[in-house]
């Protein structure tokens, strides 16, 4: 995540603790504790997509179109202000995302928002 230009070390007084997790493959996945962050983030209203509708409205269509979304949410770039809150701590060392993390409270709804944006033209695409 360093070499990609998503977190940077940090010098923030917060620090979130985290969790190494092997995957199937045998990499690791850092799985940072946003608990206490959460608890006292403004809860985005934004609406998320229901996927029984979205099946539904598929189900109609003849042609598809397929996104890899694997790293969408390192696509949105954390407001200056809030980098130091992303702040965590490994044995290697103390860093801060300066692109959006998984697991704060409101990070799917911002890339929900981020995409209706996008595709906000495509027919066939309710925002």
């Amino acid at each position: 995540m360093l070499r990609m230009g998503v977190i940077r070390l940090s010098t923030s007084p917060y620090a979130s603790p985290t969790v190494i997790v092997k995957k199937l493959d045998g990499s690791n996945r850092i799985c940072i504790d946003y608990c206490k962050l959460n608890r006292v983030s403004v809860f985005d209203l934004e609406p998320m997509v229901k996927t029984d509708d979205v099946f539904r409205k598929l189900s109609k269509d003849k042609y598809f179109t397929k996104l890899d979304l694997s790293k969408g949410y390192w696509q949105i770039p954390v407001r200056k202000e809030d980098i130091p809150k992303t702040a965590f701590v490994t044995p290697d060392g103390h860093y801060e995302f300066i692109k959006m993390p998984f697991g704060m409270v409101n990070s799917g709804a911002t890339l929900v928002r981020g995409l209706r944006k996008l595709f906000v033209n495509l027919k066939g695409v309710d925002n």
